[in-house]
């Protein structure tokens, strides 16, 4: 069927979904601004990430992505790049012109090429802080409004199809940056004997990092008809019975959690997307947390994991 073109495949879903693809069989191209198989290289090996056709992107470029896209003869688009709040909010014109400009970008080579099958990333931080707050409470919010937005013109005149997920929050091997990792790295320190206090409590989503993936892979397994947006939320769980889950598997485990509950709605309805596209995996929290810390130890046991994330 032709390439998958995938953007943001240095991160932690991006590198889920190049390692998905891949192990099936499902020829990749995976972009970066700055391209790294670090993150792939913890879940499919440092030899089949380095493997992976790696091409430096600049999505804000779109002559470049255009050309990228026409050369190779790309057929589905799984767009993942973009700045997170942090960085939205210390460049707010940076921000904008990754995450809109490169999002039009993508929906731009899509309707040159007559792609029909992409998918984007959305967040929950569209819906407000908290669901149904102000979603203009940050600018990436912001910016992810104004491309679910921009999505639904491009298919009214020009008919692109799209379909657009909105993660709740992500857990599992590569996931090591911002608030929302400290699930994550609560279950790497188990995995290297060391104490964590997890700084948030409460009902919390607990989306597995492969399941996330394959919802992004579902989306573009057949042409889209319209611009369609979904959340994608994962298992509604407390943090501490996350923790308690972890403590079964590993009674050496040193895990806490203190503090508020984060602002996201830990509960939304994923049901529209799991009935717009094909089946993909549901992971429970512990079959997640399970795979997350055999992981981190075979890992650790080859000298590739000795400390937390920075």
């Amino acid at each position: 069927v032709g390439p998958v073109l995938v953007t943001g495949a240095g991160g932690c879903i991006g590198a889920w979904v190049c390692a998905i693809l891949s192990r099936s069989g499902v020829p990749v191209i995976a972009t970066d601004h700055t391209p790294s198989p670090h993150r792939a290289s913890l879940i499919m090996g440092v030899s089949d990430a380095d493997a992976l056709d790696w091409v430096a992107l600049d999505v804000t470029d779109g002559a470049a992505v255009e050309q990228l896209v026409n050369d190779r003869k790309v057929q589905s688009i799984v767009h993942l790049a973009g700045l997170q709040v942090p960085f939205c909010a210390a460049n707010p014109a940076m921000g904008a012109r990754v995450n809109v400009e490169g999002t039009i970008n993508i929906l731009q080579a899509a309707r040159s090429a007559g792609i029909k099958r992409t998918v984007f990333a959305s967040s929950v931080a569209a819906l407000g802080f908290p669901v149904g707050g102000a979603n203009k409470e940050t600018l990436y919010g912001a910016y992810k409004v104004a491309n679910e937005q921009t999505a639904y013109v491009y298919w009214k005149d020009w008919k692109v199809p799209s379909v657009c997920l909105r993660p709740n929050v992500v857990y599992g091997v590569a996931r090591d940056q911002g608030m929302t990792s400290k699930s994550t790295i609560a279950i790497q320190a188990a995995a290297l004997g060391l104490p964590y206090d997890v700084p948030f409590t409460g009902p919390y989503s607990w989306l597995y990092a492969g399941e996330a993936a394959s919802a992004f892979i579902a989306s573009v397994s057949q042409d889209g008809d319209g611009a369609y947006c979904f959340n994608l939320n994962g298992r509604c769980e407390k943090v501490e019975t996350g923790l308690s889950i972890l403590k079964g598997i590993d009674s050496t485990a040193q895990v806490t959690a203190s503090g508020t509950p984060i602002p996201f709605d830990p509960n939304l309805d994923e049901a529209p997307l799991r009935a717009h596209v094909p089946e993909y995996p549901t992971i429970t929290v512990e079959e997640g947390i399970r795979a997350t810390y055999k992981a981190f130890k075979a890992l650790r046991e080859e000298g590739r994991l000795d400390s937390l994330p920075g």
